[in-house]
């Protein structure tokens, strides 16, 4: 080390004040611009290019919300329930889909469903039926599929917004 230095500080002591004061304030100014290279540009670069994102994910937030106020406003009026009652007229379009429906009270209050085994297309066809037609709201849903590629459907149905127990 000392064979570095020594030549280093022979070679400062032999240059005037005058130099060495020069040479000083050019070191102190490669280093600032040194660190403005490497620390500040690179900051404010990530710090606009963040900004720039917020700014993206805003506008996408913002047409989401728009987009979901435009959903809402078509979604249908809860309708009023069926003079037959909630657990008649599921048993009854399951039937008619050709679905065997086990009900039973769910946790949440809802009317519970159980289909064992069953295609794809009759059991989604059901339940969309049941929320377009029928006004009934999906609370909770289960899907699983069997050996024999058909699906194992399990959930839970309510006339009213879920986590709200039904009146009827």
């Amino acid at each position: 080390m000392d064979r570095l230095v020594g030549p280093a500080m022979q070679w400062w002591e032999g240059r005037t004040p005058r130099e060495r004061r020069l040479l000083a304030t050019m070191f102190v100014l490669l280093a600032a611009t040194a660190l403005w290279l490497a620390v500040v540009r690179p900051a404010w670069d990530w710090r606009a290019a963040a900004s720039q994102r917020r700014q993206e994910a805003n506008a996408a937030m913002a047409e989401v919300r728009r987009d979901l106020a435009r959903l809402e406003s078509v979604r249908p009026t809860t309708r009023a329930p069926s003079a037959e009652g909630l657990e008649p007229l599921v048993r009854r379009t399951a039937e008619a889909a050709g679905l065997d429906a086990r009900l039973a009270m769910a946790a949440d209050g809802g009317l519970g469903f159980r289909i064992g085994s069953a295609a794809s297309g009759p059991a989604f066809a059901w339940l969309a039926t049941l929320e377009a037609d029928h006004g009934l709201r999906i609370c909770r849903l289960g899907v699983v599929e069997n050996a024999d590629a058909t699906l194992s459907v399990e959930g839970s149905l309510s006339s009213e917004d879920c986590g709200s127990a039904p009146t009827s």
